[in-house]
């Protein structure tokens, strides 16, 4: 006997008793669970109670006949899968496209050739088997393409993690220098308020008087607590307050357009100020002897996800610094160029962002390897090498991607191409 799963079970529906007979007979010694009813309706509850893995269906038959009977199966979404084969007489017409339009995987004639319908029914079953597979690995794949989602998405948070825990003594920094601005000022300010307030006091009570001694007593006391210096000095502070508080006010803006959560929302947005921002924020580890060169061109808004272009700009740039600051003797010195311009990438309109750096550059065995993942020349505990690997994975999800080469006659060129969508 045939190698037949047990398990596989055949519903066939004939309203001739005697072809049912024979039928039920012939598969059941082949090994398989045969069911067999004899209209329509019958056959779409017996279906749906319990599920068979095939269904062998006569065309002609009283009140619904089998097309319509294949049609409302592939209607129900619990037996569309199921494979139907037609069962017709060779005296009856039979349309071959209407019964496969219906949803019929093939057809066998009566008087039924048993070898044939055996075969036909093997290879069919066999079909579904395979098919279930698929859709098993399809799940599986599936599940599995969530996870590296999932897993990415880790990734990605945990590099920004990274890279902001690596900026928290920065911008700690950042903000302790205007905070000591604003600091020093108000005591500056509330010391020469007093001082005023004291004058203006002697005023009053030598306008109420109308003591010329009081007057010139008063003009003594301005010149020797240097009255007009207190005055420069008391806009100077004011000046020092703004100061301090637009600076803090920057670089809270900044960190919260580098940290925002808006992963999932696709916006337009000013790529400039996304550059900017992640400058502001790298203020500490420029110093004064990198400096950066901005060669804005005149760009569009760009769609892409805020927080992750951020994360990109982040990224590239830090690894610039860190290049130029183990340059040897002139340790840190040299530039930064960013530009911005439009360009065609085969049919696509993008903006394309450049960053040029005056450091070492890239050795030339190791280019092809920068934007691979865990790929890092820094020391161990510097870096896990998945910077640039998560930005070249987030260009690419924006449909871009990244150049990297050299720069002549030395230093490293990051380029990268985002899309214009439904731009000209």
């Amino acid at each position: 006997m045939p190698d037949i799963d047990p398990k596989e079970s055949l519903l066939l529906v004939d309203d001739t008793p005697a072809n049912l007979e024979i039928l039920i007979r012939l598969f059941q010694k082949e090994g398989y669970k045969v069911r067999a009813v004899t209209n329509g309706p019958m056959a779409l509850r017996a279906a749906e109670n319990d599920l068979p893995d095939l269904i062998l269906l006569d065309v002609s038959m009283p009140e619904m006949d089998g097309y319509e009977v294949c049609r409302k199966l592939k209607e129900s979404e619990s037996l569309n899968k199921i494979p139907v084969i037609f069962i017709s007489a060779l005296s009856e017409v039979f349309d071959k496209v209407t019964a496969f339009e219906a949803g019929g995987v093939d057809y066998i004639t009566k008087p039924i050739h048993f070898e044939e319908a055996l075969a036909r029914v093997r290879t069919h079953l066999a079909l579904r088997k395979y098919q279930r597979l698929i859709e098993e690995k399809n799940l599986e794949l599936h599940r599995a393409l969530e996870q590296l989602k999932e897993a990415q998405g880790q990734l990605i948070n945990s590099e920004k993690l990274a890279s902001l825990g690596v900026l928290t003594a920065g911008i700690a920094h950042e903000i302790n220098n205007p905070i000591s601005f604003i600091y020093s000022s108000s005591l500056g300010l509330e010391k020469n308020i007093h001082f005023f307030l004291d004058i203006q006091k002697r005023y009053e009570a030598i306008i109420k008087r109308s003591n010329v001694d009081m007057i010139k007593e008063l003009e003594e006391y301005k010149s020797e607590n240097d009255f007009d210096e207190r005055m420069t000095e008391l806009t100077a502070l004011s000046e020092n307050i703004i100061t301090g508080s637009r600076r803090i006010s920057g670089i809270v803006r900044s960190l919260r357009l580098f940290a925002r959560l808006d992963e999932n929302d696709l916006k337009e947005i000013d790529l400039h100020e996304n550059i900017d921002s992640t400058l502001v924020l790298l203020h500490h580890k420029l110093s004064n002897k990198i400096s950066i060169v901005k060669r804005y061109g005149d760009i569009p808004p760009v769609p892409c996800f805020p927080a992750r272009i951020s994360q990109v700009f982040m990224n590239i740039l830090s690894n610039a610094i860190e290049a130029m600051e183990a340059t040897g003797e002139n340790q840190g010195t040299g530039e930064i160029i960013i530009s911005t311009g439009l360009c065609s990438q085969g049919e696509l309109n993008c903006v394309k962002v450049d960053f040029r750096d005056t450091g070492p550059g890239i050795p030339e065995d190791l280019l092809e390897k920068v934007l691979d993942p865990f790929f890092t020349t820094k020391p161990v505990g510097k870096g896990m090498g998945l910077g640039l690997s998560i930005s070249n994975n987030i260009i690419r999800e924006h449909g871009g991607k990244i150049k990297v080469f050299n720069n002549t006659p030395n230093g490293a060129v990051f380029q990268l191409f985002l899309p214009l969508k439904n731009r000209i």
